[in-house]
């Protein structure tokens, strides 16, 4: 799983650093290009901590995997965040949302994101021998935030989205010559597949994010509290664990690679690979 993690994460990132067709470079594909870092540096972890169970278990280096992991967890859930604030503001405020979103803010709060990531990972410096109780705090202070957060931020954003599309139901209706073209029914049928679409989008970016990491929250809150089969308990949190790591070989899926612009950028620069190393062999 970590390979595939890093291969699609890597996509993104050269998709929107080469950007072949000069389309990619915005705030919200620099926010996915800062999302795609973060998970990046999630399969290397996850690679060490795969062969650290299998060989001997070195205190040091899974200390070592386990905090990088945590450090790229949180900074992927705020980063997450942001993009849920700025679409936020593009849909509540779209004339105003070119005063907000401009990229002294995006550095300034890609900056933010790191800081605190780099924050919650030297707080298991301090709390080295107590693991538990580190993966307990960063839970319940960050992840559980970040989940509410995002529920009320897209919750909003849909019923922003539905009441636009409404109005422009209203005002297609009330214009005699659309409704000369287009009947009620199949105006209204539009608009019902735009919020279905809209909809859509919500569930994979609130419903995947609760999926993977939902059952990680509850069971870093129950083992704390069950002392007497401590050993099952183990095993279903690191199943809910390796569902939360999952997050990161979704999220290349769900931000990026979904929509054309990406998809198109990403095979233009694999052909490309493709066709220059064609050529360099027949030159060798």
């Amino acid at each position: 799983m970590s390979f595939f993690t890093m291969l699609g994460n890597a996509l993104v990132v050269v998709a929107i650093a080469v950007d072949p067709y000069k389309e990619l470079r915005t705030i919200p594909n620099y926010l996915i290009l800062n999302l795609a870092v973060c998970d990046l540096f999630a399969g290397p972890s996850e690679l060490l901590l795969g062969l650290l169970h299998f060989t001997n278990n070195n205190f040091n280096l899974y200390f070592a995997a386990y905090t990088c992991i945590y450090f790229s967890m949180v900074a992927s859930a705020l980063t997450i965040l942001t993009l849920a604030f700025e679409r936020y503001i593009v849909v509540a405020a779209p004339l105003q949302s070119k005063d907000y979103l401009i990229y002294s803010h995006l550095k300034l709060a890609i900056v933010y994101i790191w800081l605190i990531a780099a924050c919650v990972a030297l707080l298991s410096l301090l709390n080295k021998c107590h693991e538990a109780e580190y993966r307990r705090i960063v839970s319940n202070a960050i992840g559980i935030p970040t989940f509410v957060f995002m529920i009320v931020i897209y919750l909003r954003i849909f019923y922003l989205v539905r009441r636009c599309i409404r109005r422009d139901l209203e005002q297609s209706i009330g214009s005699e010559q659309q409704s000369l073209l287009r009947s009620v029914d199949e105006l209204t049928e539009d608009i019902r597949k735009r919020e279905r679409e809209v909809a859509f989008s919500v569930f994979l970016f609130v419903g995947v994010f609760f999926i993977c990491w939902a059952p990680c929250f509850v069971m870093e809150n129950v083992i704390p509290l069950d002392h007497k089969e401590p050993s099952k308990l183990k095993t279903v949190a690191n199943w809910a664990r390796f569902l939360g790591l999952v997050n990161s070989l979704l999220n290349p899926l769900i931000y990026a690679l979904r929509y054309n612009k990406f998809r198109k950028a990403a095979l233009a620069i694999i052909f490309s690979s493709f066709y220059r190393l064609e050529n360099f062999r027949l030159l060798y």
